[in-house]
C-alpha cells in the first residue's frame, strides 16, 4: 500500500468520523458546564425576562457567567449592573453560547503513518502510544426548543475543537530492517514522542489528527531510521477538565 493510499483511507476515516460527530444525537449533552461564555447581545435580549432594566445595550458579543441548575438557566452579565437572569430551559427558543478554555487531555494514537525513510517503504503502524495533550479549546453550545401543539422538547447540543501540543510515551518495533542491519535481534523499543495536534470533541468522544515524531531512548537510537522523523496519526482522547 502506497503513502497516497494511506492518506486516502485516513482521509475517508476522518471524514466519516466528522460526519458522525456532527449528528445531533451524538452532539447531545445534558449539562452546560458552569463557566463564562460569549453570547450575542441580541440573543440575550430575546430571552424571557431580559426586557426593561435587564436588557443590555448593543448587538455585539458580550460575556456572561452561566449556571445550569437542572431545568433552570442562570445568566449573569460579566459587566454592567444587570441582575442575574433566570430562564427556564423550556422557554428558550434558541440560544448559542461560546466558551474558550485551556484544554488538558489524555490521548492515544491507535495508528500512525510513517513516510518512506532510508529506502524503507511507507508504514502504517498500530503500536501502543499514550500522551498528554495541552492546548486551546473552543466549545460551542446550542439550546433549542421545538414545539408541536401543546408539547415541547428542549435539546442542548455541544461541540468543541482545539489545537495544541502533546508529549507521551510508546513502543515501536526495533529490528535489523529499521536499524540498517546494525543488530541481529528484534524487540519492542521504548520511545518518547511529541508533536502538535488538532482535536474535535462531539461530547461523546474526542477525535483528532496529530503530527509527531518518536525518539527511541535505548542504545540503538542512533541507528533507528525513524529517530526524530515525522509521522501522521489519528488520535482519540479523554477530556480531563
Amino acid at each position: 500500500m502506497t503513502l497516497n493510499k494511506h492518506h486516502y483511507y485516513l482521509g475517508k476515516f476522518c471524514l466519516l468520523a466528522m460526519l458522525l460527530a456532527s449528528c445531533k444525537a451524538i452532539n447531545l449533552t445534558e449539562q452546560l458546564p458552569t463557566d463564562t461564555y460569549t453570547v450575542s447581545a441580541a440573543q440575550y435580549n430575546r430571552l424571557p425576562g431580559a426586557a426593561g432594566s435587564n436588557a443590555v445595550e448593543g448587538t455585539g458579543k458580550m460575556s456572561v457567567d452561566v449556571l445550569q441548575d437542572d431545568s433552570l438557566l442562570v445568566l449573569t452579565p460579566a459587566s454592567g449592573n444587570q441582575q442575574p437572569l433566570r430562564v427556564n430551559l423550556a422557554a428558550v427558543n434558541r440560544l448559542k453560547l461560546k466558551r474558550v478554555t485551556f484544554d488538558l487531555d489524555v490521548l492515544t494514537v491507535p495508528f500512525k503513518i510513517r513516510p518512506s525513510v532510508a529506502g524503507f517503504p511507507e508504514q502504517l503502524n498500530a503500536n501502543f502510544d499514550a500522551a498528554m495533550y495541552f492546548g486551546r479549546r473552543v466549545d460551542r453550545f446550542t439550546i433549542e426548543t421545538t414545539r408541536r401543539g401543546r408539547t415541547s422538547k428542549t435539546r442542548l447540543r455541544g461541540t468543541g475543537y482545539g489545537y495544541g501540543g502533546f508529549l507521551g510515551v510508546g513502543s515501536e518495533a526495533v529490528n535489523p530492517y529499521v536499524t540498517r542491519n546494525r543488530i541481529d535481534y528484534e524487540y519492542d523499543g521504548f520511545v518518547l514522542n511529541g508533536g502538535v495536534a488538532g482535536i474535535y470533541d462531539a461530547k461523546r468522544f474526542n477525535l483528532g489528527l496529530a503530527l509527531g515524531a518518536d525518539f527511541l531512548v535505548d542504545r540503538n537510537r542512533h541507528d533507528w531510521i525513524y529517530q526524530g522523523k515525522p509521522w501522521i496519526g489519528v488520535l482519540f482522547g479523554i477530556n480531563l477538565n
